[in-house]
């Protein structure tokens, strides 16, 4: 199969791409690619979807069936999708596999968009086991990760650029949310807020096309109700002060998402260092939480629908812990649990070896705050409010407090909800919960790692040069010295290098000992008296810094640029001299950097 596409590539796919820019310009390919790839990309949300809803109905027939070893299987259901997870990332994705879209973000940050073959159906494979199985995380991050690698080797297959691989790409990813959630507006929104920051406006109708194409794809061949329909009341002038607070609340809700997620990440990898430890043992404590609260369960829709209808009721359905208690109570309960455990059980899923997202999370997480804040308003006689546009709103302001994406939240949520009457509650809880949780956490739950190590930064001059490493922009040609030459063998070689004013001195193995810098030595090479009793090793100086042929182009000038020196010389791995970087040369590649940055 794998020869029989290079051999199509070779003799029709790069004639006709030749022909087709011949006639209408390179740029016009972009449209038709985008639209292939929102296929494919709707082709995987479908067959993601089926897998799951199956799983699913095998997990309702054994709860319902009423047996005991059914119900003991049900409750072991967790455990058993997150080991057949696990296995089948290390069978298919192996060590490197990525379950987050941090890596992602990374290498798109850095300009890298190659992307194995194997991530377009590994990600459908492991989250539709852990997540049908009833492990507490979204499909929505392993569904951007299969369109992002959707585009990338649709856009390789057909000889795109690098530039034009990640445009692909974000098509890839914004297809995906559209399928996922039948919402193309949120989708591009996503991929130029989370994904694609530095690209411009004209890069939305790729995206658009392959966000639209990618939602009648999956339409027609999965069509059905919209999980988080709703129909909301109109919103009251009198209750704009509380869209206020609640936007508060939820960033408050969502910097605490964050952090917990972090804290038990850390957690678990402390304390069960080994990945047999973390499916045991997380597998255990993941299912006594599901079976103690079963609301936690899987992506959690169907409860936010509850919370629409004022079913509080099925809130409480087949939890052991709450039978017993008083209705208010156990309501009580099970919306702090939703709350403040939601975040935990989805990370103890995707940690202890299943594969999942945060989208369905925060959102889940983002209902019940909403529900909450509206309810204990109602309960104080402060103001009368509409519990549901509460419970809309409260899944806009946790996922922008979550995620930093507060055009996503907005248009994603008025989509996914049909709460388009909602837009201006919507507007302000998300730019509120966004700029409160800023100033608590700086980060989103996907730059925080990142950003963190150091490896990714919101100055783009800085994302810019650390998109290439030194051994782009070192000067090999170079005259090396020994220790041992003396002032007048010194004068010749200078004499014989016009263009130098920095010569390194090396051993005999190739190592930098130190460096000559011409300016400082040549009062010394026209003084006869030291022509014979002075030698190199007397004139050189120690490198205040060396660079690795492996650091990016942003260390290499804050080193300049600290030390005030006009050049640094390059070590490779062996530590050997490899040449000298210059201020000057770095200043000339990023100007190109800056240019075809500007041109996407």
């Amino acid at each position: 199969m794998g020869r029989f596409l290079i051999k199509l590539r070779r003799n029709s796919i790069l004639k006709l791409r030749r022909q087709w820019e011949h006639l209408l310009g390179s740029r016009s390919r972009t449209v038709p690619i985008a639209m292939l790839i929102g296929v494919g990309a709707a082709v995987a949300a479908a067959i993601l979807h089926e897998f799951v809803a199956g799983l699913e109905y095998c997990g309702q027939y054994l709860r319902d069936h009423g047996s005991r070893w059914a119900m003991a299987i049900f409750l072991l259901l967790p455990v058993i999708g997150i080991t057949l997870s696990y296995i089948t990332q290390r069978l298919i994705g192996g060590n490197r596999y990525a379950k987050s879209l941090s890596p992602l973000i990374l290498s798109l940050n850095r300009r890298r968009t190659s992307i194995p073959l194997k991530e377009t159906f590994n990600h459908i494979i492991s989250s539709a086991l852990s997540v049908g199985c009833g492990g507490s995380a979204g499909l929505e991050a392993p569904s951007v990760l299969t369109g992002a690698a959707i585009g990338a080797n649709t856009a390789g297959f057909f000889g795109i650029d690098r530039r034009q691989k990640m445009l692909m790409i974000g098509c890839g990813a914004a297809a995906a949310i559209s399928a996922i959630f039948q919402s193309p507006i949120g989708g591009v929104l996503f991929a130029i807020e989370v994904l694609l920051p530095q690209f411009s406006v004209a890069a939305l109708i790729p995206m658009l096309i392959s966000s639209a194409v990618a939602m009648v794809i999956s339409r027609a061949l999965f069509y059905h109700e919209p999980p988080l329909f709703v129909i909301n009341p109109q919103w009251r002038l009198d209750a704009i002060p509380y869209y206020f607070l609640c936007g508060i609340f939820c960033a408050l809700t969502g910097v605490f998402v964050i952090k917990s997620v972090y804290f038990i990440s850390a957690l678990l990898k402390k304390t069960l260092p080994t990945p047999g430890r973390r499916l045991a043992a997380g597998g255990v404590i993941l299912g006594v939480i599901l079976a103690l609260f079963p609301i936690l369960r899987g992506q959690g829709y169907f409860f936010i629908t509850r919370l629409f209808h004022g079913d509080m009721e099925a809130l409480l359905l087949n939890s052991p812990l709450l039978s017993g208690m008083p209705l208010p109570a156990a309501l009580a309960t099970v919306v702090i649990a939703a709350i403040l455990l939601k975040a935990a059980v989805s990370e103890l899923t995707v940690n202890s070896g299943g594969d999942g997202g945060i989208f369905a999370p925060a959102m889940f997480i983002g209902a019940f705050s909403g529900f909450a804040f509206a309810r204990m308003i109602n309960l104080s006689g402060i103001a009368e409010l509409h519990e549901a546009n509460f419970v809309v709103i409260g899944m806009c302001g946790v996922f922008s407090a979550v995620l930093r994406a507060p055009l996503t939240g907005i248009f994603l949520i008025a989509e996914v909800t049909y709460s388009y009457i909602l837009l201006v509650p919507l507007m302000i809880v998300s730019s509120v919960s966004h700029a409160v949780a800023r100033f608590f956490e700086p980060n989103s739950i996907y730059r925080k790692a990142l950003a963190e190590a150091d490896l990714l930064t919101d100055d783009r001059d800085q994302a810019i040069l650390r998109t290439l490493s030194v051994r782009v922009c070192i000067t090999p040609e170079y005259t090396a010295l020994s220790p041992e030459l003396n002032i007048s063998q010194l004068s010749r070689i200078i004499e014989n290098s016009p263009k130098h004013d920095c010569f390194p001195v090396l051993n005999d193995a190739g190592e930098l000992e130190g460096i000559v810098h011409l300016e400082q030595i040549t009062p010394i090479l026209f003084d006869p008296q030291f022509a014979g009793s002075m030698l190199v090793f007397d004139l050189m100086e120690a490198p205040k810094r060396i660079l690795n042929e492996d650091d990016d182009l942003s260390k290499a000038m804050n080193m300049l640029e600290k030390n005030r020196l006009a050049h640094l010389p390059v070590k490779n791995k062996d530590g050997k001299f490899m040449g000298f970087v210059s201020g000057t040369d770095i200043f000339k590649l990023y100007r190109g950097l800056i240019r075809e940055a500007d041109s996407y």
